[in-house]
């Protein structure tokens, strides 16, 4: 019969006799993040009167990418929320 081996303190990885995980996960809703970012830019918008970013400037401001955001800038100008000026920059129209 063999001796058993001193344990040592703290035991190394070798020693450590792992087991596996298991672990259920949670089934998420489906979000929808446009509605959300869009309520974000266009509060935005509200707040910061006199802002005019270019598609690449809001892009980064808002952490889209710039397809999206382009949508989205698009959307709120058909929709009358905002206006796109000769240059390409967003800005809000004046009030009547």
């Amino acid at each position: 019969m063999r001796a058993p081996k001193p344990t040592q303190y703290p035991p190394s990885l070798a020693d450590i006799q792992f087991k596996p995980l298991s672990m259920s996960v949670k089934a998420r809703k489906p979000v929808a993040p446009r509605n959300d970012v869009t309520d974000r830019i266009r509060c935005e918008f509200v707040e910061m009167r006199g802002f005019s970013p270019t598609v690449e400037q809001a892009a980064r401001l808002f952490q889209v990418n710039r397809e999206e955001c382009t949508r989205i800038l698009k959307d709120l100008v058909d929709e009358g929320f905002l206006r796109q000026t000769p240059d390409g920059r967003y800005r809000l129209p004046p009030q009547q």
